[in-house]
């Protein structure tokens, strides 16, 4: 394992969505609060770039499709983004009719279903459900979770067996079995109320161990299948929010992080918070293929 780093020091209010973008070989991560969509990516000369879109509405997470080109929810549903010519396209409304509501996290499976999450935007009310755009472009609500005050994961196993998803608010990751036409069994699978931290965005590894990031609780934790605490990764500040495998060997993680509710002495002690950060480990990731839902 090699050095953490943070390799962009952008004090993003919040931090989110890290993608890693296998066409391109960049990385894709956004900060909600300021709706900004960032790109860093290292180029063949080994120069660092780093671009930034603004796009109203909250923009909360992000997906490639399978030709390459993204969609992102916002507060009101799915977008295609043209970074091009800076434009948004709607696809799909979803909770417009929530006033309190937005959009979290998401990400898409192996079979090219791009599942996310809703919350309530002012933390007091359990209206934040669980969706599935699926492959062939049908929008469901994931009934099997009961509604709750903030989602997040999603996140799933390479060979396309397990997802996970997180009450974050209650501490609580859960495990799904799947069948063709969505989750077949759901279950608890790790229960972190004796934590000081509350779990946030989730990756999992190409040996199906998950990696849950901790929001008050700088670090993240690698779990087994099984659901025990297997290692932690310290960070030096205290919102994580997600993380990624990526990089040529997919053997890097990059992490987001927040600012948000720290106190003006907290952003002191921790100037780096809100930053984009990058480890090297002895650990992989795996390449999805991307969602179909909108490709047609």
């Amino acid at each position: 394992m090699k050095e953490l780093q943070c390799i962009w020091p952008a004090q993003a209010q919040l931090g989110e969505g890290v993608m890693w973008h296998p066409l391109e070989q960049a990385v894709y991560w956004l900060d909600i609060i300021g709706s900004n969509l960032h790109r860093y990516k290292v180029n063949d000369a080994g120069n660092e770039q780093r671009n930034t879109w603004h796009y109203p509405g909250s923009i909360s997470a992000i997906a490639m499709e399978t030709d390459g080109k993204l969609i992102a929810t916002f507060s009101d549903g799915i977008y295609r983004l043209d970074l091009k010519y800076h434009t948004k396209k709607l696809l799909q409304a979803v909770e417009s009719e929530i006033a309190n509501n937005r959009f979290n996290d998401g990400a898409g499976d192996m079979q090219g279903n791009f599942w996310f999450g809703s919350m309530d935007n002012t933390q007091l009310t359990n209206s934040g459900r669980f969706y599935c755009m699926s492959n062939q472009g049908n929008l469901s609500s994931i009934d099997e979770i009961k509604p709750v005050c903030i989602t997040n994961g999603p996140a799933f196993s390479g060979d396309g067996k397990w997802g996970y998803f997180t009450d974050t608010l209650g501490k609580k990751i859960y495990r799904a079995s799947f069948k063709p036409s969505g989750i077949k069994t759901i279950e608890l699978h790790i229960n972190l109320d004796n934590y000081d931290s509350f779990p946030d965005g989730m990756t999992v590894d190409n040996e199906g161990y998950l990696w849950i990031c901790h929001f008050a609780g700088a670090r993240i934790s690698r779990f087994t299948p099984s659901g025990q605490l297997d290692k932690v990764i310290p960070l030096p500040v205290p919102n994580i929010t997600k993380c990624a495998f990526g990089g040529p060997k997919l053997n890097t993680l990059y992490i987001t992080t927040a600012t948000e509710g720290m106190s003006e002495q907290g952003l002191k002690d921790f100037p780096l918070a809100g930053g984009l950060f990058a480890i090297e480990l002895d650990h992989q990731g795996f390449i999805t293929p991307g969602v179909a839902a909108f490709t047609q």
